[in-house]
C-alpha cells in the first residue's frame, strides 16, 4: 500500500496588492487650472482675431480650440459676418478671470468654469470699403462665463465649449 500524499500544512502567504486609486485631477490646484484657462482663452482670442475665411488654415486653427456649442456659435457668427460683407478688425482681450469650478465629468474628461471680463474696446467690424460697422453704443466690456473642457486624450489642452454672457450682475 502506498503512503498517503503529504498534506500542505504551510500557512497561506498574503500577496500585497496596491489599493485602488482614483485618477488624479488634470490640474494639481485651482492656481494651475487658472493659469491653463488663461493661456487657453488668450490663445482662443488671438486665433479668433487672426482667423481668415471659413475653411482657411487660420480658421481651422481657431475652430480646433473649440468644441460643442462654442464651435456652432463661432461658425454661425462668422457666417453672419460674411453674409453682411463684414470683417473683424483689431484685438480682443480679457481680464479678471477667476475659476468658478473644476470638476471631473462621467466620461473621464474635465470641465473648468471661469468668470472673466471680455474687452471689445480694441476691436470692431468693417465692411468691404473699410467703413466701420461697429455699433457706437455697444457694451465694450462684458461679463462672461467660459466653460473649458480637457478631453482625457489631450490631458492639459483646454478647449472652449461655451462662452455665454453672464446673466447675473455685471462684475466688469
Amino acid at each position: 500500500m502506498a503512503a498517503p500524499a503529504p498534506s500542505n500544512t504551510a500557512e497561506p502567504v498574503a500577496v500585497a496588492t496596491a489599493a485602488p486609486t482614483e485618477a488624479p485631477p488634470v490640474f494639481a490646484s485651482n492656481d494651475e487650472a487658472l493659469a491653463a484657462a488663461k493661456s487657453a482663452y488668450a490663445n482662443y482670442l488671438t486665433a479668433g482675431d487672426a482667423a481668415g475665411a471659413i475653411g482657411s488654415d487660420s480658421w481651422n486653427n481657431y475652430l480646433s480650440l473649440t468644441t460643442s456649442s462654442e464651435t456652432v456659435g463661432v461658425v454661425k457668427a462668422r457666417e453672419k459676418m460674411k453674409e453682411n460683407g463684414w470683417s473683424f478688425t483689431g484685438t480682443t482681450t480679457f481680464d479678471s478671470m477667476v475659476i468658478q469650478s473644476s470638476n471631473a465629468l462621467p466620461d473621464g474628461s474635465w470641465e473648468i468654469r471661469a468668470y472673466l471680463c471680455l474687452d471689445l474696446s480694441g476691436s470692431g467690424m468693417v465692411d468691404t470699403s473699410g467703413a466701420s460697422q461697429t455699433k457706437p453704443d455697444r457694451q465694450l466690456r462684458s461679463p462672461m462665463v467660459v466653460v473649458f473642457v480637457a478631453p482625457k486624450e489631450k490631458s492639459h489642452q483646454l478647449l472652449i465649449s461655451e462662452s455665454p454672457i453672464w446673466s447675473g450682475s455685471n462684475f466688469c
